[in-house]
């Protein structure tokens, strides 16, 4: 599928860090195509495009200077031992043992590294994160692994 990421690039250019973030959803329920349902299961983003997904993670890495981005959340997971709940807490998904609805959430650069983009793991009909993400890092290492 031809996705157009020239939107999302302006949105990153010009630091509007929640409309990008929303952005983002919007594409990749696009490619995944699951636009109707306004979420993502697991299963989405683990068939979603190398080429994408590295796509994505470019613009808001470069936009950022790594703070945002796919490679900076990978990284965390890593450093967590790849435990979701201290994850989400890293992030600031989750803080004082409570999960921020999406609205809590941080859309500046001062917050924690690894925040954005959030969207795609919330489901922004009700703001709550879905508890799979964890499935992205290894989504990324597989990508990775194919680009060598």
């Amino acid at each position: 599928m031809d996705v157009d990421y020239t939107h999302l690039e302006n949105l990153l250019t010009s630091s509007k860090w929640r409309s990008a973030d929303e952005e983002t959803n919007k594409i990749i329920l696009k490619i995944a195509n699951r636009v109707d349902a306004n979420w993502l299961r697991e299963q989405d983003f683990t068939e979603l495009s190398c080429f994408n997904l590295e796509t994505i993670d470019e613009l808001w890495s470069n936009h950022t200077q790594g703070h945002f981005g796919f490679t900076a959340q990978s990284k965390i997971w890593k450093n967590v031992g790849e435990n979701y709940t201290k994850f989400s807490n890293a992030v600031g998904w989750r803080l004082n043992y409570q999960w921020q609805l999406y609205s809590q959430l941080k859309f500046n650069l001062e917050a924690p590294p690894g925040h954005l983009p959030a969207a795609p793991f919330y489901n922004l009909n009700n703001e709550i994160a879905v508890g799979w993400a964890a499935s992205l890092p290894q989504k990324l290492i597989d990508c990775l692994e194919e680009s060598f």
